[in-house]
């Protein structure tokens, strides 16, 4: 077990017309043992980091430790970092136990001890009775089972996942997400896991970083992520569907303070008047409200349903309240057809306000 520390690490990417920043500034922590999800859109950065960390490529500036050593310039092999990626990387032609028992073999362990751990990461993969097999003629499912049961059984120091259920069907995918994380609560290994899925960033990991542009956003539980996102892109990316994001100007008119916009929304803040005030009262805002705290049926605003969406046991009202569009999340209870004008309101303990310019949150 490892503790990772990336300090104000930086790759650029220089090309003949261009200069492109992978990873811009990242300072990161992942404490020793921690099972740790690095979120974010194609392209944010993700996985130039987890190549940094496990040394296939070397920061323009910035440190890299594990626990108090500085590793950045250290080789791959010296790392002891273990990777699984999106599409499995094994030997068609040789059985899975062989492949699986590759890492034992280079380290030149007894063949009564590889045997001894094959058969006891087979048991937990669920792959026993397909060690005889030769992975040419395995699905892509069980595949990624040994992929990582080939990474498992090294022990490494620290396990980089990039990405390794995406190409998974449904099932299996929800089946290998429960085994990882059952793994790494036994096993308490530091876990680095990329994707751009938050519903497995979210269910797997103690602590995830949100990544967009080179940045991390926010580093935080998956809890914080959602009840108190650090800007609106976090708020707008985690959560399905997003958080609803509406600027409007902040205007007093009688002693009470509104959101208003030209087209005629208009919505009480006054409850939130003091908090504002502390802050100079800006004079434009950009309202933050989860689909799930929309509430319909009564409430002062209106709101016309464009169309609606059914997820199991929910419904995502797709609507228009004067000029602007938002989503509502509500029961499989709640009636409404395309067309129709509701009425609706929202939690005011969950309003969020973002500055308009910098997107970071106010309240």
């Amino acid at each position: 077990m490892v503790r990772v520390f990336l300090d104000h690490v930086t790759k650029i990417f220089k090309g003949e017309k261009k200069r492109v920043v992978a990873v811009d500034d990242v300072t990161l922590e992942v404490p020793d043992g921690t099972f740790m999800g690095l979120l974010g859109p194609s392209g944010c950065g993700k996985t130039t980091t987890l190549r940094i960390i496990a040394g296939l490529e070397t920061p323009t500036k910035g440190k890299v430790y594990f626990d108090e050593e500085e590793v950045t310039d250290w080789e791959p092999r010296k790392r002891n970092v273990a990777m699984v990626f999106q599409f499995p990387v094994l030997y068609p032609t040789i059985t899975v136990y062989e492949n699986i028992a590759l890492p034992l073999r280079a380290a030149k362990e007894p063949e009564s001890e590889i045997r001894k751990k094959v058969k006891e990461i087979a048991e937990l993969m669920g792959i026993t009775e397909i060690l005889n097999e030769k992975p040419i003629k395995l699905d892509v499912n069980s595949k990624q089972k040994i992929s990582l049961a080939k990474a498992l059984i090294r022990d490494p120091s620290v396990f980089i996942l990039d990405e390794p259920l995406t190409v998974l069907d449904p099932k299996a995918r929800i089946e290998l997400r429960t085994k990882l994380k059952k793994i790494q609560l036994g096993m308490k290994k530091t876990m680095i896991y990329v994707t751009h899925d938050q519903t497995e960033s979210l269910t797997l990991a103690e602590k995830v970083a949100v990544m967009n542009a080179g940045k991390i956003l926010q580093y935080d539980t998956p809890e914080a992520l959602y009840d108190n996102p650090a800007n609106t892109f976090v708020g707008w990316f985690i959560g399905n569907p997003g958080m609803n994001l509406i600027e409007c100007d902040v205007v007093e008119e009688n002693g009470k303070l509104y959101l208003s916009t030209e087209g005629g929304f208009r919505y009480d803040i006054s409850f939130i008047a003091d908090e504002l005030k502390k802050l100079g009262q800006p004079k434009t805002v950009v309202l933050g409200i989860r689909p799930e705290f929309v509430e319909v049926g009564s409430g002062p605003l209106k709101a016309k349903c464009v169309h609606t969406e059914y997820v199991g046991n929910r419904i995502i009202l797709h609507l228009e309240s004067y000029d602007r569009t938002l989503k509502a999340k509500t029961p499989i209870t709640v009636r409404a057809r395309p067309g129709d004008t509701l009425r609706i309101d929202f939690v005011k303990e969950r309003i969020k306000l973002f500055d308009p310019k910098t997107g970071n949150a106010l309240l």
